[in-house]
């Protein structure tokens, strides 16, 4: 029976986390390019339940031990295409990543396309982080900075300016298996091998000025999750009281006999 009350009080706090998870992502709804993400929960591994006589044991059974988070997963699809007039607004039109980096150094990619420029002429997203590119092909890869007042962006990724000059080529690259690709906490992702070996071209990609994607969140899916986790989480609570007061009754009642 106790062991009844450690099953139950373990999907409660599955679906808590499940909650939080759900709340992350209604919360994100208007923000660019944000990828929903779901919890995945598992029944943990039952035990077996055996007697011992005579030095024989005989199996009578399994013991449930309730269920654990295994992690999260995250759904890459793409989010709508929405129209802001704003040229510096760049959304990916396909499957594709601009290439930033983390304070450390680590090499990070992000769809978030809402660009501004500092008052040195460096391109940092909404976000706040650097967008990187190269000066000519096949160059470097740092941090764009722009010395021309006006510029456009072209599907490819060209920077141009007024004149039709080519300014830069922004570093637009896709990840061989996004499986790889771990959200780093602060709006973009890292791969779990830390490295820039696992991109390859963003071929089937495209970039559309004056537009940006937004979250790829169903609000009225998430909302159906919610109601389902609240009630699942009463159930698992309603279980709690029931032992809780078979155990009373079996303290203060059978215990008087």
């Amino acid at each position: 029976m106790i062991r009844g009350l450690y099953v139950a009080a373990s999907g409660m706090i599955a679906q808590q986390k499940r909650q939080e998870n759900v709340s992350n992502n209604i919360a994100n709804i208007e923000t660019p390019s944000f990828k929903k993400q779901t919890l995945l929960v598992k029944a943990r591994e039952s035990s077996k339940i055996s007697k011992e006589s005579d030095g024989v044991k005989t199996p009578i059974g399994e013991m449930q031990l309730g269920l654990g988070v295994e992690g999260v997963t995250t759904d890459f699809s793409q989010g709508l295409l929405r129209e802001t007039g704003r040229l510096e607004d760049l959304a990916i039109d396909g499957q594709g990543y601009f290439k930033t980096r983390l304070v450390s150094g680590e090499a990070a990619y992000t769809r978030n396309g809402s660009l501004n420029m500092d008052s040195e002429g460096y391109l940092y997203n909404s976000d706040g982080f650097p967008i990187y590119g190269s000066k000519t092909e096949g160059g470097p890869s740092e941090p764009i900075q722009i010395d021309a007042e006006t510029f456009s962006v072209d599907g490819q990724g060209n920077i141009i300016d007024s004149e039709g000059n080519k300014l830069w080529k922004m570093a637009f690259v896709d990840i061989a298996d996004t499986a790889l690709l771990k959200d780093s906490g602060t709006g973009v992702y890292i791969t779990e091998t830390g490295g820039s070996e696992n991109e390859i071209e963003a071929e089937n990609a495209k970039i559309v000025s004056g537009m940006l994607e937004a979250s790829n969140v169903n609000a009225l899916e998430e909302m159906v999750k919610l109601m389902e986790i609240s009630r699942s989480f009463e159930s698992n609570q309603r279980i709690i009281q029931s032992i809780d007061e078979t155990l009373g009754k079996a303290v203060n009642e059978i215990g008087k006999l």
